[in-house]
């Protein structure tokens, strides 16, 4: 197939397909997924030394309240036994978790291997993605007699191994300078699982260790907004929220001291507040504005530190356009087909609500792979993601998206399958007659022929023009005919075409026929010689149907023998005396440019 063929049949095409407007949904999931972390916490009477203003009390808080929707908190507490067992809750119960921490007493011995156990065994129910045991201990196993003791070690070790088939991770914070030996037993249960130990020397540090945990080992995203110098007055401060739209933006003040008077000023779809003694959480669902006022009174001396911990539950869509352009290769039969795959994302409860639309998004980076390979870091522009990829054929992609270096937590569907078209073949050339080369002298003959019958065609006397033709008209031809012909009797395809009236003197009757003849095509359409068109008034086009083909301007069936008025913008079709073979043609203004 040879390319200037295709060039001057089509141009140069850059086909934009629109790909029946494909848009793929994520899969949504029968079943929500969540992740568990267990606080266990040793409530021994050593605590009462080490922990004076029980603020290891609030760092349960601290973690309980920080942790995204999609995640269960539980709690167990031990000191000779255990003391509080709580299951892991949805979010919306988290409130629970801290009335029974709010309620433990610092007390008797320390069996952390029935502690360990009761909390592996807890999680071992749930049906969780991740599992989690945050223990914060200020000592080793300890109980009344030496049998207990060497039993509860043994039951730690038991209960570490059964943690470690299980696949929970066990992160391990020691409260208090006996904690200083990393020989400690109780640290075993983190190197054993591929968890972290934490020091804390003072309670004051068991935020820390907290913060720690939540931001390298869970990958909880918190910003740090403010850490204010307490003097006994009524503080007030002004954050930035960009995260509009957010499912959920948590803003955590902690301190070592207690915290009052707390008062918030925001825009939000809703919004609850929870007070400790050294804590607030502030829990905005949907924020719509950019800043939050907040005021609060901390005690003289004190420092308060403010996080913000934004989350998105969000759905992505993918968006498929097509770009076609004439191959360079000669051979090719098809065209070659450029895929733009947008990514966008949506609110999961909202679907009709767009997200990562403001400026502050911009260049924030999304990894994608697909099928599998290595990721490829792309950044967010006005909330999407595009990507190019050429296509050859009909496919499936399995895309998973990485959202981990987003500066917020998101939950949500992270793969999406991606279904790319193929390209269309090119156009198949029309089939051309022979030519006869068989040599010099019958192209002589033939040439000798055609003027012999020039001749005697030219002598003869020109026929009288039928019956049927129109009188002539004595108005002036304007406008142009658009002309669009939709089946053809070989089937083959014919681009649109324009016909100049302009240009035609007035008196001059033409048919369809003669039209379609004076734009070089080669096509038979029976019945045309019979449609006819000459001027009229006002501009007007006057049409002549003395075929039997079926001729409708604006759904009404022009009669036989009968002539009509075409305005401009009028449009007319035909279907032709073999009942195959369609045009349409439109009678159009010309414009001043095409007049010269």
């Amino acid at each position: 197939m040879k390319k200037q063929r295709i060039k001057s049949a089509i141009m140069l095409v850059w086909l934009i397909v629109l790909a029946m407007n494909l848009t793929v949904y994520a899969n949504e999931q029968t079943e929500s997924k969540y992740k568990s972390v267990i606080f266990l916490f040793d409530s021994s009477g050593s605590m009462k030394t080490n922990d004076v203003n029980r603020l290891a009390i609030d760092s349960i808080a601290q973690l309980t309240y920080a942790l995204p929707s999609d995640y269960r908190v539980g709690v167990v507490s031990y000191n000779s036994d255990i003391v509080v067992s709580q299951k892991p809750v949805d979010s919306e119960q988290r409130s629970q978790i801290m009335e029974l921490a709010n309620g433990i007493k610092y007390e008797n011995y320390s069996n952390a291997g029935a502690g360990l156990l009761q909390a592996v065994e807890l999680l071992e129910e749930e049906d969780a993605t991740e599992k989690t045991i945050v223990l914060l201990s200020d000592g080793e196993i300890l109980l009344k007699d030496d049998a207990a003791t060497v039993e509860s070690k043994y039951q730690y070790k038991e209960a570490t191994q059964q943690a470690a088939e299980s696949g929970i991770t066990i992160h391990v914070i020691g409260l208090g300078q006996e904690m200083t030996d990393t020989d400690n037993p109780i640290f075993a249960a983190a190197e054993d699982t591929g968890g972290g130990n934490y020091l804390a020397p003072q309670p004051s540090k068991i935020q820390d260790a907290i913060d720690a945990i939540l931001i390298d080992k869970l990958d909880i995203k918190q910003t740090n907004l403010a850490i204010v110098d307490a003097d006994g007055q009524q503080e007030t401060l002004s954050v930035d929220c960009p995260f509009i739209n957010a499912t959920m933006v948590r803003i955590l003040l902690t301190s070592d001291s207690p915290i009052k008077n707390l008062k918030t000023n925001f825009q939000a779809e809703d919004a609850n507040q929870i007070n400790g003694e050294r804590y607030s959480l502030i829990q905005i669902k949907k924020p719509s504005s950019e800043k939050i006022e907040l005021s609060f009174q901390g005690v003289s001396g004190s420092r308060v530190r403010i996080v913000m911990i934004p989350e998105y539950q969000i759905i992505p869509q993918v968006n498929i356009e097509y770009e076609d352009k004439i191959p360079s290769d000669e051979t090719a039969v098809s065209y070659d087909r450029t895929a733009r795959i947008t990514y966008t994302f949506f609110d999961l409860t909202n679907q009709n609500l767009q997200l990562f639309t403001q400026p502050y998004f911009n260049n924030n980076s999304v990894g994608i792979a697909v099928n599998g390979d290595e990721s490829q870091e792309n950044v967010l522009s006005e909330g999407t993601i595009t990507v190019q990829e050429a296509v050859i054929e009909n496919k499936s992609e399995n895309v998973e998206i990485d959202y981990s270096k987003l500066p917020f937590y998101v939950i949500g569907e992270n793969t999406i399958t991606v279904n790319l078209e193929g390209p269309n073949l090119l156009p198949l050339e029309e089939p051309k007659p022979p030519y006869l080369l068989i040599g010099t002298g019958i192209v002589t003959a033939i040439i000798v022929a055609a003027v012999i019958l020039w001749i005697l065609i030219s002598r003869r006397p020109k026929p009288l023009p039928p019956d049927d033709i129109p009188e002539p008209s004595k108005y002036s031809y304007t406008g142009k005919l658009n002309i669009y012909i939709t089946r053809t009797p070989t089937g083959y395809d014919v681009p649109p075409l324009t016909y100049n009236l302009f240009r035609l003197p007035s008196g001059k009757v033409m048919s369809m026929a003669d039209i379609l003849d004076s734009c070089a095509v080669q096509e038979v359409f029976e019945g045309a010689d019979k449609i006819y068109f000459k001027s009229g008034p006002n501009h007007n086009l006057i049409l002549t149907n003395n075929s039997d083909c079926t001729v409708m301007k604006n759904r009404e069936i022009l009669m036989k023998k009968k002539s009509y008025q075409i305005t401009v913008g009028g449009k007319v079709d035909i279907v032709f005396e073999d009942e195959t073979s369609e045009l349409t043609f439109q009678y159009k203004d010309l414009k001043p440019s095409e007049m010269r």
